[in-house]
């Protein structure tokens, strides 16, 4: 398939208000991964608050995920029957309401309250900022470009957004720290009054039935294998994410600088990754990427405590880390956005369930390995499991079937 002259033709068809609503979703993503992240730089802190090891406090990460998991699966049959604009406004409401209980939380069961709240809030975020991708972008190379951008912002909120938490929490504790969270989300708020509104469906006498959207997006086995790569690509991150603070202290008894570095350093790679994967796709098979990062992603956190044994080792870790699955999610995204089914909401809302049981699944086996073997070295390479298993999803998946045209420019 071929886009010739497409970027020109396309970029002239989108107006100001357009690239504002994907300044809009780019806020969206920046508050889903603050508030997945948050818990990294401030692990310790909270543990000491109320004496909890971090293996036990490193699981409001788990319960957030289990919980994130209902919340999209009951939020499908309505992913595409409401605007992007009440999605943003309702999620961003209740993530506020979730900052503020784990501010002020005065136990660890009010801290659990909190988290829950925001996982219910942010639970189809990011769903809706990648739908809202589809409804900005209608060509394929600008859409995949504008996922990537998207995923950038994420990429923008770890670089800027965990120094920062790190040296507030170093300076003013864990409560402010956490609080600071709130900044963006009021920023995402007031953004959606200027959000261009989303496309308008066809009017129907007959009401759909609840489970329609589900049987939509299950109803192909290339898409529920490819829904649980992203799931198992999600674990991978957020697995080595949430112990990434307490691992470098207590292995390399890092400051709250170098902590901070690390963040940054990492970060940045990773929006050179975030830009490089859509023109990628548009010379290779977005499978053979996602082949080629997660096996990468493997590697990393296998040889963690083997080859990984100091700082600058951990720092280029992290870099694959990152890289490889960011590079792996805009790829699983793109397939997924681009799959014949006639809701795209409820696709990505579906992804999202998926990608809690993944962020579930990956604290919850580091966590255990953490536990059993008070190791954190063990418990990334335990880890480092979830990436073949995700590739022999991806290979059941995709085996035998007609490779995705690839999308180049003349």
């Amino acid at each position: 398939m071929h886009a010739t002259g497409d970027g020109v033709d396309a970029t002239s068809r989108y107006t100001l208000r357009t690239w504002v609503g994907l300044v809009v979703l780019c806020l969206g993503a920046a508050v889903t991964l603050l508030n997945l992240a948050v818990l990294s730089p401030l692990l310790r802190s909270i543990g000491e608050e109320f004496g909890t090891s971090d293996a036990t406090t490193g699981q409001l990460a788990t319960l957030s995920s289990l919980v994130g998991v209902v919340s999209s699966l009951a939020a499908t049959p309505w992913m595409d029957r409401w605007s992007r604009r009440t999605w943003l406004r309702l999620e961003g409401s209740l993530v506020l309401v979730a900052i503020v209980v784990s501010a002020l939380a005065p136990s660890f069961g009010w801290l659990m309250v909190g988290r829950i709240l925001a996982a219910c809030g942010s639970a189809v975020l990011m769903a809706n900022c990648l739908t809202g991708s589809r409804e900005l972008f209608h060509d394929p190379v600008w859409r995949n470009r504008a996922i990537g951008i998207i995923v950038s912002a994420t990429t923008f909120a770890f670089i800027l957004g965990m120094p920062i938490l790190t040296q507030i929490e170093a300076r003013l504790g864990w409560r402010v720290a956490m609080g600071s969270v709130a900044v963006p989300v009021v920023l995402l708020l007031a953004g959606t009054f200027v959000l261009p509104p989303s496309p308008r469906r066809p009017l129907t006498t007959v009401r759909p039935h609840p489970l329609t959207a589900f049987r939509a997006v299950l109803g192909d086995g290339r898409t529920r294998c490819l829904l649980v790569v992203l799931g198992l690509n999600l674990g991978l991150y957020a697995g080595w994410l949430v112990y990434f603070g307490a691992y470098t202290i207590d292995v390399f008894a890092a400051s709250a600088t170098v902590l901070s570095l690390l963040f940054f350093l990492s970060g940045v790679t990773e929006l050179v990754a975030n830009n490089l994967t859509p023109p990628l796709m548009r010379r290779f098979d977005p499978v053979t990427i996602l082949y080629v990062m997660l096996a990468s992603v493997a590697a990393a956190l296998l040889l963690t405590g083997i080859a990984v044994t100091t700082i600058p080792a951990a720092l280029l870790a992290a870099i694959v880390v990152l890289n490889g699955t960011a590079s792996a999610y805009i790829a699983a995204n793109a397939l997924l956005l681009d799959s014949n089914v006639s809701h795209p909401g409820a696709v990505m809302s579906v992804a999202s369930a998926f990608i809690g049981v993944g962020t579930a699944l990956g604290p919850f086996v580091a966590g255990w390995a953490l536990a059993t073997t008070g190791s954190f070295e063990a418990a990334y390479r335990t880890l480092g499991l979830l990436a073949p298993v995700a590739m022999l999803a991806l290979w059941l998946g995709t085996r035998g079937r007609t490779p995705v045209p690839v999308i180049e420019r003349a």
